[in-house]
């Protein structure tokens, strides 16, 4: 089967137990979905269709890549043309604070192929401020594009509770802001 090349181009960064389901949700919406994920174990395994997290079975994950919609890189490389990209990197805590790192690497891998209308959310756990005065100048600078005028941000922290049969990425409320209106507007 071939991808459709109408459906939309979505990048998930980041395919632990919040960007898998997440990728795996946009495409059984009909979204063409590029994984990325830089630990090399965790893409060989997903490449052979076993899925490392609880909340995606792997036969819907082998169906997934059999079908040609969904993909996994452990590089940036194959993005050209993406209109979403979700950022859901681990930030783990150093010295009590979320370690951001993951979040920096992701930003400056995912600017150079941000274009006009392309809208880039962050999911990852952090504090408040990250996206507009951490992700954005990170984004920008990278891409030569104004944040918010070129290109939309927003932030809608994750809310997963792996292994939850009640509570899952479908039915848990999500709360999404964006760096202004139009942003907030593209990311709900």
């Amino acid at each position: 089967m071939s991808p459709d090349l109408g459906a939309k181009k979505i990048v998930v960064v980041g395919q632990g137990y919040v960007g898998l389901p997440l990728a795996m949700a946009a495409h059984g919406a009909g979204h063409n979905v590029v994984g990325i994920d830089t630990d090399e174990r965790r893409v060989k395994q997903i490449q052979s269709g076993m899925s490392p997290v609880s909340d995606v079975d792997s036969s819907e994950l082998a169906s997934a890549l059999e079908g040609g919609r969904y993909s996994i890189k452990s590089n940036y490389e194959s993005l050209a043309g993406f209109a979403s990209a979700i950022i859901t990197v681990p930030t783990p805590l150093k010295d009590g604070k979320p370690n951001l790192h993951f979040i920096e690497s992701a930003a400056a891998s995912l600017s150079p192929h941000i274009t006009a209308g392309s809208l880039i959310v962050l999911e990852s756990t952090t504090y408040p401020g990250t996206t507009e005065e951490l992700l954005v100048p990170i984004l920008e600078s990278g891409s030569d594009l104004v944040a918010g005028k070129d290109f939309h941000v927003g932030y809608s922290p994750e809310r997963i509770d792996p292994g939850n049969r009640e509570w899952n990425l479908l039915n848990t409320p999500k709360i999404t802001s964006g760096i202004n209106h139009d942003s907030a507007v593209a990311v709900t």
